[in-house]
């Protein structure tokens, strides 16, 4: 039961937490959360904790402020998302809750009013979506209809309709989505992209191979799969243990902890997931696809420096690390001033970026006077950080040597790849 507070807008758009990687950093959301109840949605173990709890959990939903979006998009200059808007950069819309979810969408319409807002502008957007029902509904279907800057990733993580009912509740069945791939390639937008994130093993395997040729059957034009993380430091995931150890057929904590060298946010080894990678890739591949990994381990595997699989003639944001691994692969090293040049859009504090985490006392004492550009040349420069390009990717780029700006110069480690 979603409960509306229609007069407290959500605040959207926002600077995504993977900045520092991310090909469309722009991310956007008209409501405050979705109705499904998907038990591995990241989204959740960020919501469930701190003051917007309570509201969360309640089912509670806020709009956001349809006339403010316009503005923003209208008047870029006036807010820090400026020279990222007129820079005509693709924002992710679906970053937080699906943008199509059959409970709030239909009745609020807020998405359906936006759309037709961001195809008078022409305004290039990728969709994340779970939801069926938008593509036979000719309001929605005839504002994507040819519109080739609008890309729509369907999130299916397993052809298996009994596991996905148990671990995603609420969301269309397996065989559903992979008609609305259909229905989408034939609108002649953008591209289709399978979003085959999070894989799960247990609940994924062993039906991701057949998932790959279904999708590419349906019209999708590209993969773009993540693995589950374990985040053990947030007490909500635990109510849903019995279920994913139940689905998945061993205990996920156990493994988890076994097969990560993290501690709190758990991320499995490249060891454990190499043979998944392997597989998908040459799946993809033979079907004639594009394949992209959004997880930090084997990103290095995407087509191109968009790990959301869009295409390398979209103009995504190439100032982050993800095509510092493109650049380096393609040469064998990678220099700072090599993806600063398209930083420009990230000439803003970094104190106010907003919906960034910033509010570490230790990080504002480091950074309050830095830009966004200059806090991620320090990740550059500082190896040992975790967002590091070195730290994040795991040892596929290393630091070499320090160029005549003071900047590190990282090399291409084939070995890990």
């Amino acid at each position: 039961m979603v409960r509306y507070m229609a007069m407290n807008y959500y605040e959207s758009p926002r600077w995504s937490q993977e900045i520092a990687d991310c090909s469309m950093p722009l991310t956007f959301d008209q409501y405050s959360r979705c109705s499904y109840g998907c038990i591995y949605c990241f989204s959740q173990y960020q919501r469930a904790i701190g003051p917007g709890r309570r509201s969360y959990l309640a089912h509670e939903y806020r709009p956001v402020s349809v006339e403010k979006v316009k503005r923003l998009f209208l008047n870029p200059d006036a807010s820090q998302f400026g020279r990222y808007i007129k820079a005509r950069m693709p924002m992710q819309w679906g970053g937080l809750s699906d943008p199509f979810d059959e409970t709030v969408e239909p009745q609020q319409q807020v998405g359906l009013e936006l759309l037709r807002f961001f195809a008078q502008i022409d305004y290039p957007l990728c969709f994340s979506t779970k939801a069926i029902w938008w593509t036979t509904d000719s309001r929605y279907a005839e504002l994507f209809a040819g519109r080739s800057n609008w890309n729509v990733k369907v999130s299916i993580i397993t052809l298996d309709e009994t596991k996905a009912a148990q671990v995603e509740q609420g969301v269309p069945s397996p065989k559903a989505r992979l008609k609305t791939i259909e229905q989408i390639a034939a609108m002649k937008a953008g591209g289709a992209t399978l979003r085959l994130r999070p894989f799960i093993i247990g609940v994924s395997n062993p039906s991701h191979v057949e998932l790959i040729k279904r999708a590419a059957e349906a019209g999708a034009t590209a993969v773009s799969m993540e693995f589950f993380c374990f985040e053990r430091r947030n007490r909500h995931i635990r109510q849903f243990l019995p279920v994913f150890n139940r689905v998945c057929g061993f205990d996920v904590e156990k493994f988890y902890a076994k097969h990560s060298y993290m501690a709190g946010y758990e991320r499995l080894n490249r060891n454990i997931k190499r043979p998944f990678v392997d597989e998908m890739e040459q799946a993809t591949k033979e079907m004639g696809m594009r394949f992209y990994v959004s997880d930090a381990h084997f990103k290095e595997r995407c087509d191109n420096g968009s790990c959301c699989g869009l295409p390398p003639s979209w103009n995504y944001s190439r100032g982050q690390f993800a095509e510092a691994l493109q650049v380096a692969k393609a040469t064998g090293r990678v220099r700072w001033n090599q993806i600063a040049a398209h930083m420009k859009h990230l000439e803003f504090p970094w104190r106010k970026a907003h919906g960034y985490n910033t509010t570490s006392c230790e990080k504002q004492a480091a950074f309050e006077t830095h830009s966004m550009i200059e806090y991620l040349r320090w990740l550059w420069n500082n190896p040992k950080a975790g967002q590091s390009p070195y730290r994040m990717f795991e040892g596929i780029l290393k630091p070499s040597k320090v160029d005549e700006e003071g900047n590190l110069i990282y090399e291409w480690d084939a070995t890990r790849a």
